[in-house]
């Protein structure tokens, strides 16, 4: 039987409706009811992927007068993984740039990618060197 280890963050964001919440964030800090507004998710399940994201260092919240909790994304201090997800819509508004990348990513594959043309969606993920491991 094969198994599959990710780290803990990338786990958290290869979710849907995380990764939903992660670019809602960017643009700024929302409520629960914004962010209920902009996934379609319960209240409940949301609450479920705040905490997941929490867990792992990606998000943060303040509260606002007393009684409303405001979300934000964070980079985390010690970051293990950056995942960059574009959706269809940032493949569509950033053809150029999406080109461009793949090209590079070519060229670091040693061989052109098949099928570039055809990419809708891509998610990229960088891991970088614990810190534990930069020792010796």
């Amino acid at each position: 039987m094969t198994r599959s280890y990710i780290s803990p963050e990338t786990k958290a964001v290869a979710h849907p409706v995380r990764a939903q919440i992660l670019k809602a964030l960017k643009e700024g800090d929302k409520s629960t009811v914004e962010l209920e507004a902009i996934t379609g998710e319960t209240r409940y399940n949301l609450y479920h992927h705040l905490n997941a994201l929490e867990q792992v260092g990606l998000l943060g919240w303040t509260m606002r007068d007393n009684k409303t909790k405001l979300y934000h994304a964070k980079t985390p201090d010690n970051r293990e993984v950056t995942v960059i997800m574009l959706a269809e819509e940032d493949v569509k508004a950033k053809k150029e740039q999406l080109e461009q990348l793949v090209k590079v990513l070519g060229v670091l594959n040693e061989n052109k990618l098949p099928a570039a043309d055809k990419i809708t969606h891509a998610e990229i993920c960088l891991h970088y060197k614990r810190e534990d491991e930069k020792k010796g």
